[in-house]
């Protein structure tokens, strides 16, 4: 598993959540394109700041690189 965490500066307001825009959306996009290919999204934090870990799972294969 590879787990990848980000920490905003704060400046939303509110807490990062999974929003399913369109695809011309200029915005708010990020985090359900993350999770569609996330095991597991996680939120954690308050007072506008957030710290957002995405687990995902990475089968190794024998004899050569993963990916």
């Amino acid at each position: 598993m590879i787990a990848l965490s980000v920490t905003d500066d704060g400046g939303g307001g509110s807490a990062p959540k999974v929003e399913h825009q369109d695809q011309d959306a200029e915005q708010g996009r990020g985090l359900g394109m993350v999770s569609a290919i996330a095991h597991r999204v996680v939120v954690q934090g308050a007072d506008g700041d957030y710290t957002v870990t995405a687990e995902l799972l990475v089968h190794a294969q024998r004899g050569g690189h993963p990916c």
